[in-house]
C-alpha cells in the first residue's frame, strides 16, 4: 500500500488526500480533450489516493452506443502489473450491453457497484469460466453527462475491500466531472459541425462572401467571389479590400466609414442591405446588393459581406422601364386619337343633324300633302326616305349621346319616378316595331313595384333600348315580356324574350360600344352596336346594374337592378 493509499484510509473522505485527488481529477476535466484522456487521470489519480491498486475504463462501442466495451485504458501499479495480465486479456474483448456484467449494470441503474468477492458474484461474468483473474473485490462507477451514463470506471483490488459509503460519494463527484468532459468535447464537436456546416454553405453559395478583419484585409474569400471579380482566392486574401473590390471614388468613404464605427459604435452600411456599386479589375464599376454584418473576434472585429450581382436585375428594370415610358407615350397618343375621334364624331354628327333636320321636316310635309298631291308610287318612296332619315337621326342622337358620357357630361335630373308610367312609354314607343312582326309585349309589373329616384327621360330611353334589342333578335309572332319587382330594398326590371339567344363567347364584350354579336352580322340585324352601351351606361350612372343571361336559341333575359326609392 502506498504512502498516498495510507493517508487516504487515515485521513477519510475530508482528508487533504482526497482533496488532492478531486483537485487532480478536476483539473484533468477542465484540460482533457476527452473522456478517454480524463479518464486516464482519473484512474491513475483513484490508484494512487485510495487502496484501489488498479483501475479500467469502458466507454461505449461506437458501431452500437448501448454496448460498452473496453478503451484500451488501463491504470496498473508499476509494480505487479503482470498480476493483471490474466484480467486485462479477459476484459479487452469483452461485450457488455446494458445490464449484463459489471459495467452493464452500472450503465444500466446509473449508480455504483461495490463487489466484495467477484467470485462468488454472479454479476461478474468474467469470472465465470472459473479463470483465475487473481482479484478479489471489483468496484465500478458511472461517468454521468447529458445524454446519461456515456462511460463507466472500474477499480479492482487483489484484497478484499469492504464498502465505504464516504469514498462512493467522493468519487461519484469525478464521475459528474468526467462527464462535464463528455458534454464540453460534444458542444465543441457540435460548434465546429456547425462551423464547417457553415463554411460549406459559404462556399457553395452562388451569392459572393468576402470577410474582412479590423486593418481592413480580405481574410476569407468564397468560390462566387472569385467569379465575380474574377481574382483568386490565394490572391485576395491578406490584400486590400477597399484596394481590391472598392471603386477608387468610394473608397475613402469606406475607410472612414469603417474608422467610425471602430472608435464609435456608429453603424451607417453596417447591419442593413443596400444596392451599391462595386470593382473589378479588368471591367471596372458594377452594381450589386450589400449586406454586411460585424461580429466580434476577440478584442477586435471582423466585418463579413453577402454580395450579389444584379447588373441583369438592373438591365431588366432599365428595359421596363423603358417599356413603361413607351407604353405611357402610346397611351397619350392614343388617348389624343380617341379624343380626335371622339371630336370628329361629335362635329359630325352636330353636321349632319341640322341638314337631316331640313330633309326630315321636308319630307315630312310632302308626305302630308303640304306641297301638293303625291302619286302613291312616290309617297312609298317619301316613306322608306323618311324612315331611312330616322334611322339615321337616331344614329347620330346615340353617337352624341355616347360622346356626352364619355366627356361625363352626362347630367341627370333625379326625381321620384313610377315605374309603371316609364315602362308604358318605352312599351308605347316599339309597339310599332313589335307590330310590323305581329310580336307582342306582355307588361307584368308587381302592385308594390312602388318609385325609384330617376331621370325618367334617361332611364326610359335605356328600357326602350332593351326592348328595342328584344323585338330585333326575336321571331315574327314571339311574346316579350316586361316584368317588374321589388325586392330587398333594390327594384328589378327584366326583359324576357324568345329569340335567336346571345353565344357565350360574345356575352363578355355585349355591353361595349359598337359590338355586335354573331348572330347579329349573321342575321345582317341593323344597329351600330350602340343602345346596350348607352342602357348600361344610363343605369350604372344611376346607381344601379345591368346583366344578361342566355342560351342560344332560347333567349335571353336582361335585368336592371336599380335602388328603391323610400
Amino acid at each position: 500500500m502506498t504512502d498516498a493509499q495510507t493517508a487516504v484510509l487515515h485521513a477519510g473522505p475530508s482528508g487533504s488526500a482526497l482533496l488532492m485527488l478531486l483537485e487532480e481529477v478536476a483539473r484533468a476535466a477542465n484540460e482533457a480533450d476527452s473522456v478517454e484522456e480524463a479518464g486516464s487521470v482519473a484512474l491513475h489519480a483513484v490508484c494512487r489516493f485510495t487502496e484501489w491498486p488498479a483501475g479500467h475504463l469502458c466507454v461505449p462501442d461506437a458501431d452500437d452506443p448501448t454496448v460498452l466495451v473496453s478503451s484500451g485504458v488501463w491504470a496498473l501499479p508499476d509494480a505487479g502489473a503482470a498480476d493483471y495480465g490474466p484480467l486485462r486479456r479477459v476484459t479487452d474483448p469483452l461485450r457488455f450491453p446494458r445490464g449484463v456484467g459489471l459495467p452493464g449494470t452500472v450503465a444500466a441503474t446509473g449508480a455504483p457497484v461495490w463487489s466484495v468477492d467477484v467470485v462468488s458474484d454472479p454479476g461478474f461474468i468474467r469470472a465465470d469460466d472459473g479463470t483465475n483473474l487473481g482479484i478479489v473485490s471489483a468496484m465500478a462507477l458511472p461517468v454521468i453527462g447529458r445524454a446519461g451514463v456515456i462511460a463507466v470506471l472500474e477499480f479492482f483490488s487483489r484484497v478484499p475491500l469492504e464498502p465505504q459509503e464516504d469514498l462512493l460519494r467522493a468519487l461519484g463527484t469525478i464521475g459528474t466531472q468526467l462527464g462535464r468532459v463528455a458534454d464540453r468535447v460534444s458542444a465543441q464537436r457540435e460548434v465546429e459541425t456547425a462551423a464547417r456546416r457553415l463554411e460549406e454553405i459559404i462556399e457553395t453559395s452562388a451569392e459572393a462572401f468576402v470577410e474582412m478583419d479590423a486593418d481592413g484585409m480580405i481574410q476569407a474569400w468564397n468560390a462566387a467571389a472569385e467569379q465575380m471579380f474574377g481574382i483568386p482566392r490565394d490572391l485576395a486574401l491578406g490584400q486590400s479590400l477597399a484596394e481590391t473590390i472598392v471603386p477608387p471614388h468610394l473608397r475613402d468613404a469606406h475607410r472612414s466609414g469603417i474608422a467610425r464605427f471602430l472608435a464609435t459604435g456608429v453603424q451607417t452600411v453596417i447591419g442593413r442591405r443596400i444596392e451599391i456599386t462595386a470593382w473589378r479589375p479588368d471591367t471596372g464599376e458594377f452594381p450589386v446588393d450589400l449586406a454586411i454584418w460585424a461580429r466580434r473576434d476577440g478584442d477586435s472585429w471582423r466585418f463579413n459581406a453577402f454580395l450579389h450581382d444584379i447588373r441583369d436585375r438592373k438591365r431588366g428594370e432599365e428595359a421596363l422601364q423603358e417599356a413603361l415610358q413607351r407604353e405611357r407615350a402610346n397611351a397619350a397618343r392614343l388617348k389624343k386619337l380617341d379624343q380626335a375621334k371622339d371630336d370628329f364624331v361629335a362635329t359630325v354628327s352636330h353636321e349632319l343633324r341640322t341638314p337631316l333636320t331640313s330633309m326630315s321636316g321636308y319630307l315630312e310635309l310632302m308626305l302630308d300633302g303640304d306641297a301638293g298631291p303625291v302619286p302613291e308610287h312616290q309617297q312609298r318612296m317619301l316613306q322608306t326616305m323618311a324612315r331611312n332619315a330616322g334611322r339615321l337621326r337616331a344614329l347620330i342622337e346615340d353617337l352624341l349621346l355616347v360622346n356626352q358620357m364619355d366627356a361625363g357630361n352626362l347630367h341627370l335630373e333625379l326625381e321620384s319616378t313610377p315605374l309603371p308610367g316609364l315602362v308604358n312609354r318605352a312599351v308605347t314607343a316599339v309597339t310599332g316595331l313589335a307590330d310590323a312582326r305581329s310580336q307582342r309585349i306582355e307588361v307584368g309589373l308587381d302592385p308594390d313595384l312602388g318609385p325609384v329616384l330617376a331621370d325618367a327621360a334617361h332611364l326610359e330611353r335605356a328600357a326602350r333600348a332593351l326592348l328595342t334589342n328584344a323585338v330585333k333578335f326575336s321571331p315574327d309572332g314571339a311574346a316579350i315580356r316586361v316584368l317588374g319587382r321589388r325586392t330587398d330594398g333594390e327594384v328589378e326590371l327584366a326583359v324576357v324574350d324568345e329569340g335567336v339567344g346571345i353565344e357565350a363567347e360574345d356575352l363578355p364584350r355585349l355591353f361595349d360600344r359598337f359590338f355586335r354579336t354573331t348572330q347579329a352580322t349573321r342575321a345582317a340585324v341593323q344597329g351600330a352596336g350602340l343602345g346596350l352601351t348607352i342602357a348600361r351606361r344610363i343605369v350604372e350612372e344611376h346607381g344601379g346594374t345591368i346583366s344578361v343571361c342566355s342560351k342560344l336559341g332560347r333567349g335571353s333575359t336582361f335585368r336592371i337592378h336599380l335602388p328603391a326609392s323610400t
